[in-house]
């Protein structure tokens, strides 16, 4: 009785590209859409005169350099720059109301 000769097997071995607890390396045009996109929907609430033309120019990085689409960032980072804008003027135009009201009220108007 001849025992037919056992081949060996190799042991398993992981690929070298797993890497387990790791991310897969990120298409850059989709982290600069994604940060317009933050950038944007921060300037509807927090500095939009500052944060709004910079999601836009980050969207347009992305979209012109990478092909990727960045509407979200700049739509969001318009609106910002138009309420910030707006938020900018009525403050202009509160303390130049204040300039000119405060003294009229306090001395008459000799007009």
């Amino acid at each position: 009785m001849s025992q037919a000769p056992q081949e060996s097997q190799p042991g398993f071995q992981e690929p070298a590209s797993v890497q387990y607890g790791c991310y897969p390396p990120q298409n850059p045009g989709i982290a600069l859409s994604q940060t317009s996109m933050i950038l944007g929907i921060l300037s509807l609430f927090v500095v939009g005169v500052i944060l709004g033309p910079i999601a836009i120019l980050k969207a347009n990085e992305a979209e012109r350099n990478f092909g990727v689409q960045a509407t979200v960032g700049k739509v969001t980072g318009l609106i910002g720059l138009i309420f910030g804008a707006l938020q900018v003027l009525a403050i202009i135009g509160y303390f130049l109301l204040m300039l000119f009201l405060i003294p009229a009220s306090i001395y008459g108007s000799n007009l």
